[in-house]
């Protein structure tokens, strides 16, 4: 099949870019021909689906099945049709990577992801039809978009059949399905039912928890064994650091009998859910969103029952308690009283970062003995009615056992919160080093964090934007596979330097720009780097014409920033499509980071609200 090229119009449908290719199709993100929005179209040609009726058919009722469904967590099929003898569907565009693409991400994320796509599997369970071929790659991540926290949609019903459907749509012994998430039934030939489906949403769920798979094989025949005949990993086996209350949940998901698995998806992540947080350490801990209220037989500490039973408190403090990362690892803290001479592992040393959705979580580690405030920690986050908060703690280092790969961390003290009922102090926890050199942190509500040195943060980006992520790594976030990254607040962030459209002074600077688009609400900021310290003024470099600046202070800057703004305009004065208002930040000499500058633009915002709400918040080391 020729592939179709950007600028290429189909059915009306203006190729922006390929997005992807799978069994039946190659998909592309394409503008509407009516509507100002981008869809994913998937194209089959027709001529090379004749000699073989089942890809055709495959595609057809991928259209046909998912255009009856209207659920938030499946990807949308607007429309289909034939044009230029290619067959083509015309589905919801989603900005985001694949769940394949996903690694090292925190239990509380894999189990979200894992509830929304067990409730899409069961609304499709309802309504009589199976997908066959839930794996991460069929489940899209949408990014944070307009204070919206991520979300996962099931796709790809190419394969998905009526449950009392008796024509096949595989050929006897062909398995349609990815052999790695096939159930047993499946790599058998055997009719299956919806347990089929939880079955390989066990097996992805697993991934997500793990980056292992349940079962290893090499070729098709192994996978039939495997999951015939093999027993699956234990999930604690593979991440020793995850509570093993999670095996038997998952065990059971993965039964090689049907009728021994759980009544429905929504159930076996419900099950695993409520074992992740059964553990000691997880006690007060579930995001009321992501649990049921908790049986008689495991009653939560009257904390847990005063936060999640009292509506009211809920929608502010659960995302604020998210971003006071309380915990207290009950079943590793262990009280014996270390050997004065205990120091804090060097490896442990030094600013490690995590980002969550929307939240962001800062710790520094210094040297210390038992009894010295070795660990401070900054969470930055945004609360359910859009505004922003800001926690701050200082913890003690309680013992260094012997083995040197935890630390035992004490009680915690809220040094700032803003607002003032945003943030918790935490309870003990302990930190752990893992074996690929990031550092895991057990919370009470946020779950598992598991964060990544500033330093190997920053050598995710390429050798020309290193500099800017080495100095504002929490502003940027790391750099993913799919060329992108989760920085502040949830802005996705990628490398973009100058080019043809942007200011002539600002040409062969390196620049990471966050949240290009301008009608997403959110903030923008754009970090240049100039290699030294420009020669010529921001006002010279940006905006070529007569300035207004000012001074402000940043508690992360010794000396004033000084910010620069086109002349006469209102500090006051919303951001608009009409007037663009772009606030042009600078650091004081003598400072490393005088080499860059950062712009910020704030849609429907002021620049007083820049400074104020945004700059003041935004950290800058």
């Amino acid at each position: 099949m020729t592939e179709l090229r950007p600028g290429e119009v189909l059915a009306g449908y203006v190729v922006a870019r390929r997005i992807g290719s799978g069994g039946s199709g190659v998909v592309y993100a394409a503008r509407h021909p009516r509507l100002p929005r981008l869809t994913a179209l998937k194209v089959l040609k027709r001529d090379e689906s004749r000699g073989d009726d089942e890809v055709w058919r495959r595609f057809e009722r991928e259209a046909e099945i998912a255009a009856h469904f209207d659920h938030p967590n499946i990807v949308q099929v607007y429309d289909r049709g034939v044009a230029e003898d290619r067959f083509w569907i015309s589905m919801q565009y989603v900005d985001g990577a694949d769940a394949g693409e996903l690694h090292g991400i925190s239990p509380e994320r894999a189990l979200r992801i894992g509830a929304e796509i067990g409730a899409a599997l069961d609304y499709a369970h309802g309504k009589g039809v199976l997908h066959r071929d839930v794996k991460p790659s069929n489940i899209l991540i949408a990014d944070p978009d307009s204070g919206r926290p991520e979300r996962a949609l099931l796709t790809d019903f190419g394969i998905a059949r009526l449950r009392d459907e008796t024509t096949r749509l595989t050929h006897t012994g062909n398995i349609s399905a990815t052999f790695a998430f096939a159930s047993p039934k499946q790599v058998s030939s055997k009719p299956v039912g919806p347990r089929s489906d939880q079955y390989s949403l066990a097996c992805t769920l697993f991934i997500l928890l793990t980056d292992r798979r349940p079962f290893t094989a090499d070729t098709p025949i192994g996978w039939v064994h495997a999951h015939t005949q093999e027993p699956p990993l234990r999930v604690s086996a593979v991440r020793p650091e995850l509570p093993a209350t999670l095996d038997a949940v998952m065990t059971r998901a993965l039964a090689k009998d049907p009728e021994d698995r759980f009544p429905s998806c929504a159930e076996f992540v419900t099950a695993l859910t409520q074992a992740y947080y059964a553990d000691p350490a997880m006690a007060v801990t579930a995001p009321a969103r992501l649990l049921p209220p908790p049986p008689v037989a495991a009653p939560r500490k009257p904390l847990g029952r005063r936060l999640f039973r009292r509506r009211l408190l809920v929608p502010a403090l659960v995302a604020a308690l998210v971003g006071a990362g309380v915990g207290f690892a009950f079943s590793q803290y262990d009280s014996t009283p270390p050997p004065p001479e205990s120091l804090v592992p060097d490896k442990f040393l030094g600013t490690w970062l995590a980002t969550e959705g929307q939240t962001n979580y800062r710790l520094e580690l210094d040297q210390g003995r038992p009894g010295d405030h070795v660990l401070s920690s900054i969470v930055d986050g945004v609360l359910p009615d859009g505004s922003a908060f800001h926690c701050e703690f200082s913890a003690p280092l309680v013992a260094v056992p012997s083995e040197g790969d935890r630390l035992l961390i004490g009680p915690s003290e809220i040094i700032t919160s803003d607002p003032a009922n945003a943030c918790r102090a935490n309870r003990p926890t302990t930190l752990s080093f893992l074996s690929d050199g990031r550092v895991s942190r057990k919370t009470d509500v946020s779950g598992l964090i598991t964060y990544t040195n500033a330093d190997e943060l920053a050598k995710s980006w390429d050798d020309e934007h290193t500099a800017i992520a080495r100095a504002f790594p929490s502003l940027v976030g790391q750099l993913a596979s799919n060329g992108r990254s989760v920085g502040w607040q949830g802005a996705g962030c990628q490398q973009r330097d100058p080019g043809p459209g942007d200011a002539d002074t600002a040409q062969g600077a390196r620049r990471i720009l966050c949240n290009a688009q301008d009608d997403t609400g959110q903030v923008r900021f754009d970090l240049f780097d100039f290699g030294t310290r420009p020669p010529q003024s921001a006002g010279a470099l940006f905006f070529g014409g007569t300035v207004d600046t000012t001074t402000v202070t940043h508690r992360d800057v010794p000396g004033v920033l000084t910010i620069t703004t086109d002349n006469g305009i209102d500090a006051n004065q919303p951001d608009s499509e009409t007037r663009r208002i772009l606030t042009a930040v600078t650091f004081p000499d003598g400072d490393p980071r005088s080499r860059f500058v950062l712009m910020v633009r704030w849609p429907e915002h002021t620049v007083n609200a820049v400074l104020s709400e945004w700059l003041s918040r935004a950290p800058l080391k």
